[in-house]
């Protein structure tokens, strides 16, 4: 019996990569049950969700084969940049159905949109465990960035061992999504990390403005 009976961790994981490791690997050791509710499920071949639904769950049970791991879909409840205590119930009522109860444990890293997700009343019966993102030590946007820029290598250091031979694929996933061509097209003869995060940058404040404003 471990310490807690049902751990949760929601997220994109588009692709997943080592810091995702750490919160998994965090809640398989304490949890006897973990459930993972891969985000805006919806969404596939888009700026901030290039990969489908059952593309990233299909590498996260690559590397993860554990019956004790529980891997489900989650629509967002209108779109990805609205945090509020609506998206925690929302979260927390899944978590119910896929699981069949409340979560004992959360477990996150510590970026600020998190904060936002639940109020103290909604985590009454449960705890959380908040990752320095400094363990974390990379973003799925850097990441992406190497892949369009076909940096294999780096990529490689902030991945699991078992998607190497994925990096192909994934990269020819990418390129199906019509912002990463056009980002890849301006980024011309400077293909670096620097410029790709800056063109990046463009891209998601249209793509934030957009959905906001639906």
């Amino acid at each position: 019996m471990k310490k807690y009976k049902l751990g949760m961790i929601c997220g994109r994981f588009s692709h997943i990569h080592n810091g995702h490791r750490i919160l998994i690997e965090n809640g398989l050791e304490l949890c006897d049950q973990l459930l993972i509710l891969v985000g805006s499920a919806q969404e596939k071949y888009t700026l901030r969700n290039p990969f489908p639904i059952e593309y990233r769950i299909k590498l996260i049970k690559k590397v993860y084969n554990n019956d004790n791991l529980i891997i489900e879909r989650l629509d967002d409840m209108t779109n990805e940049y609205d945090i509020s205590y609506d998206w925690g119930e929302y979260v927390i009522n899944h978590t119910k159905k896929y699981a069949g109860g409340v979560a004992d444990l959360i477990i996150t890293g510590n970026d600020d949109l998190r904060k936002g997700w639940f109020s103290k009343e909604q985590l009454t019966n449960t705890e959380e465990l908040v990752i320095d993102r400094k363990l974390l030590d990379i973003s799925a946007t850097k990441l992406r960035g190497y892949i369009i820029i076909n940096d294999k290598e780096n990529w490689k250091k902030y991945v699991p061992k078992q998607i190497y031979n994925d990096f192909d694929e994934i990269r020819e996933k990418m390129l199906k999504t019509e912002e990463y061509k056009k980002i890849l097209n301006e980024m011309k003869e400077n293909l670096t990390i620097s410029n790709y995060r800056k063109i990046y940058a463009k891209y998601e404040e249209r793509d934030k403005i957009k959905k906001m404003n639906k």
